[in-house]
């Protein structure tokens, strides 16, 4: 009888020592990873909250770098804007002189031959490329969006038109917020097909205005280059136009951007205060458990001791 209440009271010691072991381990743990809870058995509600919230910090990063893709690609594209505004405005300055005509033939000449360096260099910025993605192509982001024949002068767009609602490449970038990243190229800068140049489903917009430029030219014909100088400033008014809508968007991004960062402080505060634990607190903690394992640990190997003097 003696033996078995011995067994017994030792088993349940032992038992006593390893949960306490696991009571220290487990608050050295809390120290480490500063957290109050490592698993949610722990704190069913906390944890239930704490996964929510890293769920909305989630959805929230997810948000800030869609903001920060459609940055870059809308800044990509409003340099393409610029740089084709200023190229029309020497186009521009240069339709004027060959029309005044002052230096005759010859200089007309000279105009044209640099119109048609400007016109090339224009079709490359329709072409842009960022990232492995035509910024004007539309929902075809893959495809060249233009193709030029340099003999005959054809400027043929190959993206989506602005005609389809499906041209419009969108990220989201807050819950239920979505903003378009993109102008259809066609829309921007046109097309032209010189054996149709009066059909408007294939010579419009921009390039129609630079290709009917070009024939005025080749023709030396004063008057019919100067009937483009209202075009050539109507399109640099249309460039103009689409750029600053982008402008506006760019301006909606960075003002979502801030709200975002402000809600994930916010979160990000309110997680910590549920799941971080004071690293005082924690240590104390420690302490305590740290205590209690060795004072269990003492009765132990004082009951070990006894057991051992009662078998001699």
């Amino acid at each position: 009888m003696i033996v078995r209440t011995t067994s017994y009271t030792n088993q349940s010691i032992l038992n006593s020592v390893l949960e306490q072991e696991a009571k220290l381990f487990d608050a050295y743990n809390k120290i480490n990873s500063n957290k109050k809870f490592t698993n949610i058995s722990e704190n069913p509600i906390d944890a239930s909250s704490v996964i929510g919230l890293n769920n909305q910090l989630n959805r929230i990063g997810s948000y800030v770098k869609n903001i920060q893709t459609a940055t870059t690609q809308i800044n990509v594209q409003d340099t393409a804007f610029s740089t084709t505004i200023d190229k029309l405005q020497r186009i521009n300055d240069l339709a004027i002189q060959a029309a005044n005509g002052a230096g005759g033939p010859e200089s007309i000449k000279a105009c044209q031959t640099e119109i048609e360096e400007l016109k090339k260099s224009i079709v490359a910025l329709a072409n842009t490329e960022y990232n492995g993605i035509y910024i004007f192509a539309g929902a075809n982001s893959e495809t060249v969006p233009y193709t030029y024949n340099e003999e005959t002068g054809e400027i043929l767009y190959n993206g989506t038109p602005g005609s389809d609602p499906n041209f419009e490449r969108k990220l989201e970038i807050s819950e239920g917020v979505k903003i378009g990243i993109n102008a259809a190229g066609d829309s921007v800068f046109g097309a032209y097909d010189p054996a149709n140049p009066d059909d408007p489903d294939s010579s419009y917009g921009l390039f129609k205005v630079l290709g009917d430029l070009s024939t005025a030219l080749e023709n030396g014909d004063q008057e019919a280059i100067r009937a483009q100088l209202d075009n050539i400033q109507g399109s640099i008014d249309h460039v103009s136009e689409t750029q600053s809508i982008f402008s506006a968007s760019v301006a909606k991004l960075e003002m979502t951007q801030t709200n975002l960062e402000n809600t994930k402080l916010a979160l990000t505060s309110q997680k910590q205060n549920l799941e971080e634990i004071e690293q005082a607190t924690a240590i104390s903690n420690f302490l305590k458990e740290n205590y209690a394992y060795q004072a269990s640990m003492q009765v132990f190997m004082q009951m070990q001791n006894n057991s051992l003097m009662n078998y001699m």
